[in-house]
């Protein structure tokens, strides 16, 4: 991008006269600063690193000490501001995908594909910057209403059976994926082959993750034990399938619903606890006595 042009988008105004002409890529993290970067300053001790790493315009909201006459100094009123112009300006003819918040985690943990890129915060507009050829995708309205082409996934018939709560099979791959996501599960499957993008089964989300416990509370190996508390749940409006669910799941065991303000049904007797909004702390194992007989 030419020095004029990052100038207009940032609304910016150049300090000085620089032997530099034009940056080739974005960041506000000064250890990936390159030869030919332009960096948005977050923490004024990280200037002078970015000039020796090489940056060739320096974006800050304040005048800065001039260190190196060569490269472009730029002072902008607002960063986050500047960067979604020069975002909105180099994807102008870009279309992004939109999804809801599941099959986006879906499609983030089954993602090996170098060319897809997740937007979820402003962050992530920055780091897009770099990717001349890139798939585009996000669950943030904030973030893809910055778009004018949006696309919906869509959705394809797959042959996709429970095994467990917590585990299905999707033609001969046996998957960490309770089986309530299915419809997700179809929507990044479709997305995937339809943009020939690279993608694995083994993956496991934050989501509904299983951990099985002992009587002290003490993590074992999955299926080692009648405890388990089912993590990563908010009470969001998938919340109430989650919850039907797992009910329809464990009929014929004692399953609980806990939150920040009720934990001590732990000390009841359970099978199940989903974990609304909440962590429970594990217990640890006494090393001490690991290897006695």
């Amino acid at each position: 991008m030419k020095i004029e042009t990052l100038i207009n988008l940032t609304n910016g105004e150049l300090l000085n006269s620089p032997y530099i002409s034009e940056v080739t890529s974005f960041t506000d993290n000064v250890d990936e600063v390159r030869r030919g970067s332009c960096f948005f300053v977050k923490e004024k001790e990280d200037i002078k690193k970015a000039v020796d790493n090489g940056a060739y315009a320096i974006v800050s909201t304040e005048y800065e000490n001039i260190i190196d006459k060569e490269i472009a100094w730029i002072k902008c009123d607002d960063i986050n501001k500047a960067i979604i112009s020069i975002f909105k300006y180099e994807n102008l003819n870009n279309k992004v995908y939109i999804c809801d918040d599941i099959t986006r985690e879906i499609i983030e943990k089954m993602n090996l594909d170098k060319n897809l890129v997740v937007l979820k915060t402003y962050e992530d507009l920055l780091f897009s910057l770099n990717f001349p050829k890139k798939i585009l995708l996000s669950s943030n309205s904030d973030i893809f209403n910055l778009f004018s082409k949006q696309e919906n996934l869509k959705t394809k018939e797959i042959n996709l059976s429970q095994i467990t709560i917590f585990k299905s099979k999707y033609l001969d791959n046996e998957i960490n994926l309770p089986y309530v996501y299915k419809d997700n599960f179809a929507k990044a499957v479709n997305f995937f082959e339809t943009n020939n993008l690279k993608f694995s089964f083994e993956f496991e989300l934050d989501r509904f993750k299983p951990i099985f416990v002992d009587y002290k509370f003490r993590k074992v190996g999955y299926g080692e034990s009648e405890k388990v508390l089912i993590t990563g749940i908010k009470n969001d409006r998938y919340f109430f399938d989650e919850l039907n669910y797992l009910i329809e799941n464990t009929k014929h065991a004692k399953t609980v619903i806990i939150n920040e303000y009720n934990k001590n049904i732990l000390n009841e007797s359970f099978n199940f606890a989903m974990c609304v909004d909440c962590e429970v702390e594990l217990g640890e194992y006494d090393e001490t006595k690991l290897f006695e007989n």
